[in-house]
């Protein structure tokens, strides 16, 4: 097992969402020097001459990210039409960016013009309002009253399985994870056969941000754009359609809407919040961005989880050992009473292996050192979490799934950014112990009744992916069904 143990030791931010400690990181500005003084970093030779990186970067933006964070913590990388990119590799630069000089750096616009105004784009005060708005409806409280709805989808679309059934499970963990979302967060249960133009529209989102057209510039109109927009213009008629049926029945108290459309729309109407964040527009904006963000996370989680249970029947053997003790299908009360801590342990070494936000863009909003070298005023930056995350200094056999590295001793040694899936700071996922409560919940209900084999090829050991927007499984990578 690992020691653990960061350069600047802390706490990471646990798997229950529990905030860090705060201590103290190297700043390369505090000895006085100018960062306009200091060379830009590296190119790293492993990745050849930059006309080159393009290539790679459509190829697999991974593979690309991973080689270069494997010889320096920070290095650029050429994109045609985006210039340098600069790469962040080393958890004293999260914790830079994410918390103690947050303010030095900016979201870049590609967000904005993917996702307009909604909570992931917005910066300074509007976010702060977008953020204090939407929290009630994920606190802890307010999540794990979601749970019998999350278990009650998961059964009713694993329900329909059968053994010895082929199931493209990258698409299937998609479905299963709308459907959450739609009937907890949205207030709609979507058809498990139907609804076919929502749930494309909300797989289309990922379309801005494919490796062969994101390094392009903005106004090349490639077919994965193009299926993009009118993925966000068919969600955005969904919401207006939603929005119109919570108008026709606004709760009297905000605080007692059960849905993010009957609560934004109660907000308007008793007139609490700034009425210009509540416009007709910027609500079609945050549900996109709830959507998109809503669902993706988990289903990553979920399919690489059940992947990871597929390799490994030792870990998978645990596994069924605790979901079977449990008296009846998986609830909140069994997660927080720990019940269910081993399936706790592989959703971690889930999302440290498989960060579905594997990289955080940001830009310099001035000229920032690290570690002796230059990002200029307006440069791109990306925090390499997929890097970060298998970093040798911080995990033994970083490429190994084992759960049981995860112990209280290592959590409370790791550095405090060297485990981040979900960012951290003050802008950390506002969704997270919601996504996790699912992964859990989905995990052990499927668990109690099926098995899963991987029918594919493994590459390297581990399954093919393909990085988008997000870290997804390869398509088309089928598993088997078998009954319990």
């Amino acid at each position: 097992m690992s020691s653990g143990a960061g350069p600047t030791g802390g706490r990471i931010d646990t798997v229950d969402g529990t905030d860090s400690d705060v201590t103290a990181v190297r700043d390369d500005d505090s000895d006085g020097s100018r960062p306009t003084d200091l060379p830009l970093p590296p190119y790293p030779e492993t990745l050849g001459h930059p006309a080159f990186h393009s290539l790679h970067y459509m190829r697999s933006p991974v593979e690309l990210l991973n080689r270069g964070g494997r010889e320096q913590d920070i290095f650029r990388a050429h994109l045609a039409g985006v210039g340098d990119w600069y790469q962040l590799c080393h958890p004293d630069h999260s914790k830079r960016v994410l918390l103690t000089e947050r303010d030095r750096f900016r979201k870049s616009d590609d967000f904005g013009i993917a996702f307009g105004d909604g909570l992931l784009t917005v910066e300074g005060e509007e976010w702060t309002q977008q953020r204090q708005t939407l929290q009630p409806l994920f606190v802890r409280e307010s999540v794990r009253g979601y749970a019998d709805t999350m278990v009650e989808q998961v059964q009713r679309r694993v329900g329909r399985w059968n053994d010895g059934q082929r199931l493209t499970l990258q698409a299937e963990m998609t479905d299963l994870t709308l459907d959450v979302l739609f009937a907890a967060i949205l207030g709609r249960e979507l058809r498990l056969d139907g609804d076919e133009t929502v749930r494309r529209a909300a797989e289309a989102l990922h379309d801005w941000f494919v490796p062969t057209s994101y390094p392009l510039p903005e106004w090349v109109p490639t077919p994965a754009r193009r299926r993009f927009k009118q993925g966000k213009q068919t969600l955005q008629e969904e919401a207006d359609r939603l929005l119109a049926e919570a108008a026709e029945d606004p709760p009297a108290n905000p605080s007692e809407a059960d849905d993010l459309m009957r609560l934004l729309v109660g907000l308007r109407e008793a007139g609490v919040t700034d009425s210009g964040m509540l416009t007709d527009e910027r609500l079609r904006d945050q549900m996109v961005t709830i959507i998109f963000a809503g669902h993706d996370t988990t289903t990553t989680s979920l399919t690489f989880a059940l992947w990871a249970l597929a390799e490994h029947p030792e870990v998978r053997e645990r596994f069924q050992a605790e979901v079977d003790a449990l008296d009846g299908l998986p609830t909140a009360e069994d997660v927080a009473e720990g019940r269910l801590e081993f399936t706790d342990k592989v959703v971690t070494e889930t999302l440290r292996l498989f960060p579905p936000v594997y990289g955080l863009p940001r830009e310099a909003a001035e000229d920032v050192a690290f570690d002796g070298y230059r990002v200029p005023e307006g440069e791109r930056i990306n925090i390499v979490l997929y890097r970060i995350q298998r970093d040798p200094r911080f995990f033994d056999r970083p490429d190994t799934f084992d759960p049981d590295r995860w112990t209280d001793e290592f959590r409370q040694n790791l550095h405090d950014f060297a485990y981040a899936p979900f960012g951290g700071g003050p802008r950390i996922c506002i969704g997270r112990q919601f996504a996790l409560l699912e992964a859990k919940l989905a995990l052990a209900t499927i668990g109690r009744n099926y098995e899963l084999y991987f029918l594919g090829e493994n590459e390297d050991g581990g399954p093919p992916l393909s990085p988008q927007m997000t870290l997804r499984m390869a398509e088309g990578q089928e598993f088997l069904v078998r009954e319990r």
